[in-house]
């Protein structure tokens, strides 16, 4: 998030304000139902509410479990044992704070009672330059463990955005490269980055690094439509100040552009209701609905996580997932200029994407018959921030799903057919000029799909010309081009189908013509040691996850797919040194075995990171994993190249994947959908 978005957020959260007029308060709301990180929604519906409209449920304490994110005075006292420990000296920063989640052993064997509960803490000493990891036992009340972590830097943190901003409008190079284009150095936004790449020099420094671009600001909206080309500050901040400027020359700069637009008219209403309240039922952060059983937990770096997914047959759960969220977003861009080649922005983990989580609005971002969980966050500062809140930072809704099934007999007409129903979780991320929205979709026939939606403004240059605007890009406006860009976006999906012993099976469908001449068939390969695979459109490739000792009716392993959905290649070098950092964009599926430590697809800090860290480490020494605890990564990706039509505001673009039973039932799971009463 940049400066403009952070202050823009406190303001929601401290006069309760939203967007497009939705009423929104840090632990209720009045459009919508709103659950508190650590609340449950009531049974009971209002009288509003069974009218259609949208109406506050009333809240109750949830049942604890040991993987509710952590809560406001959890994080107040994570703050206080690192603060008073003769450990660390004072200034402290602290770019993230979260739930230690406990081993995933003592998880599932928990049914009730006491658990245990530690916080995880990124402490970064910027005088220093010295980052350590703490582990707080928040029931004990004192530090369980703490380590240096020399090299290493943490993410971008808040605080950051408007010291490194400071620190560009005050140095004399960059104020006479603003006045050189004929611009007021206040009227200019700084965007701040993560430094990318950066010279050998200057990584020899061990400092840590960020870098500004500008836009015009003036007092416009969406500066990021105004782009001033061609200067970019690398920005020292262990010795604060401005260590390498770069102006490669003047191009036209627009200061009139709104990047707005009146909305239009036209559209007669449309409105969403459930008169009877929600299918689903809400406890703490435990969702069934239908069959389906799981947990919508939060980390502040990788957003919205599910937990403990399974389908609920004969009176126990089945498990599927352990663990599914979002690792990594890597988006290089294509414009070979010094200027621009650093730009490889690693969304998640340079920036804890997860904390800038958009306040969801209904009719904006959902429909009128969804339920919201609001998140509580820790501000970088320790206890002199405190904490602040995320309102309605995902939600969940009921919506039409089409046709589920249908079936007709031709001789008689008779017809026996199925309405679908779909359960959406959903929550929205602002990063700088973009915005990500993650989707988990659970259908009836015990499918779900993965949906990320990509939108907000093009990241824009200024050019002299058409020309020099269509060469690696789309000239989108006079004098402003839109660089072609890419977006690989990578989950984490810990399986437990049918328990912990699971093996992963690469299926390709192979010509095997025969006489006749038309035959084909499916080649299975069993995936035996951690890897990688690329996906093969030609062999219509899939992946299934089975498990090695419990098998279906037929004696077939019990299973799970996962169906690739929209790809790409990278279309870097292959020796592009961001790419090396990035081996979920080099190939789109990898088996690891389950470790509790490797979450990230990039490694833990890819901020200022080296090649090697992530699922390459995670990978090397290759470990089998036939029959063991297995996790799958899988990235789905596209090439932008922008058009016109996406200038000022560019629409959402939709990507994501697939995962449906395989063997897992014995027969179809949705035949015993409910009929819709008309």
């Amino acid at each position: 998030m940049r400066e403009n978005e952070l202050n823009r957020r406190r303001f929601l959260v401290a006069s309760g304000l939203a967007v497009a007029g939705a009423s929104v308060t840090a632990g209720a709301s009045t459009a919508g139902a709103a659950i508190s990180g650590q609340e449950t929604q009531a049974s009971a519906v209002t009288a509003g509410q069974k009218r259609g409209r949208a109406a506050t449920m009333a809240a109750a304490p949830a049942t604890p479990h040991p993987l509710d994110p952590l809560s406001a005075d959890e994080i107040m006292s994570t703050f206080r044992v690192i603060e008073r420990s003769s450990q660390f000296g004072h200034g402290l920063f602290f770019p993230i704070v979260t739930l230690k989640e406990p081993p995933k052993s003592e998880v599932l064997a928990w049914t009730s009672g006491p658990f245990s509960r530690k916080a995880f803490a990124n402490v970064y000493d910027p005088q220093a330059n010295r980052l350590y990891e703490v582990f707080v036992d928040l029931r004990a009340g004192q530090i369980d463990s703490s380590s240096g972590k020399p090299g290493a830097q943490p993410a971008v943190y808040m605080t950051e955005w408007t010291t490194a901003s400071k620190i560009v409008h005050a140095d004399a190079g960059f104020k006479t490269a603003m006045r050189n284009r004929g611009l007021n150095p206040n009227d200019v936004y700084v965007d701040i980055w993560a430094p990318g790449d950066l010279p050998a020099a200057v990584v020899a420094t061990g400092h840590r690094m960020l870098r500004g671009i500008a836009f015009y600001q003036g007092s416009l909206s969406n500066q990021y439509d105004r782009p001033i080309e061609g200067v970019v500050a690398t920005i020292d901040m262990t010795s604060k100040k401005v260590v390498d400027l770069v102006d490669t020359g003047i191009r036209p700069v627009n200061t009139t552009i709104t990047g707005s637009a009146p909305a239009g008219s036209g559209l007669k209403r449309l409105i969403v209701t459930q008169p009877d309240g929600p299918s689903f039922t809400i406890d703490g952060r435990s969702v069934s609905w239908q069959h389906w059983r799981f947990r919508v937990d939060y980390s502040p770096r990788e957003g919205h996580v599910l937990h403990q997914v399974g389908w609920e047959q004969n009176g126990s759960v089945r498990p599927i997932i352990y663990r599914l969220g979002l690792s990594e977003i890597y988006v290089p861009y294509a414009l070979p200029d010094p200027t621009w080649s650093w730009r490889t922005a690693f969304d998640v983990g340079e920036y804890n994407l997860g904390q800038y989580a958009e306040p969801l609005a209904v009719n904006v971002d959902v429909p009128e018959n969804a339920v919201f969980f609001d998140e509580v966050v820790s501000s970088d500062t320790g206890t002199n921030g405190g904490t602040f809140g995320l309102p309605h930072a995902a939600a969940i809704y009921e919506r039409d799903g089409g046709s589920l099934w249908d079936r007709t007999n031709p001789w008689t007409a008779e017809r026996d057919a199925r309405y679908c129903r779909e359960l959406v979780v959903t929550a929205a991320y602002v990063i700088g000029n973009y915005t990500y929205a993650v989707e988990y979709v659970f259908r009836l026939d015990g499918s779900i799909d993965v949906r990320v939606n990509a939108t907000g403004t093009t990241l824009n240059r200024g050019v002299n010309s058409t020309a020099e605007g269509d060469q690696y890009g789309t000239t989108v406006s006079p004098n402003i081009a839109a660089p072609s860009h890419q977006h690989f976006v990578c989950f984490r999906i810990d399986f437990d189908v049918d328990g912990t012993s699971n093996r992963l099976v690469e299926e390709n469908i192979v010509s095997a013509p025969g006489a006749t001449g038309n035959g084909f068939a499916v080649q299975r390969t069993v995936i035996g040691v951690e890897g990688w695979s690329d996906t093969n459109d030609e062999t219509t490739r899939t992946w299934v996850v089975e498990n090695t000792s419990k098998v279906n009716a037929l004696g077939n392993p019990t299973a799970y797919a996962l169906i690739p959905g929209e790809s790409t290649v990278p279309y870097s070098a292959p020796n592009y040194p961001p790419l090396l950092r990035a081996p979920f964009a080099q190939h789109p599926l990898w088996v690891t075995k389950f470790n509790p430590s490797e979450l990230y697809a990039a490694g833990d800090y890819p901020n200022q990171g080296q090649t090697g860290e992530g699922l390459t480490a995670y990978a090397a020494p290759a470990e089998g994993v036939n029959g063991q605890d297995l996790v799958v990564w899988h990235t789905t990706g596209f090439t932008h190249h922008p058009t016109v039509e996406e200038y000022p505001v560019m629409t959402t673009d939709r990507l994501g994947f697939r995962i449906v039973p395989n063997g897992f039932f014995d027969g179809n799971p949705a035949l015993d959908a409910p009929v819709q009463a008309p």
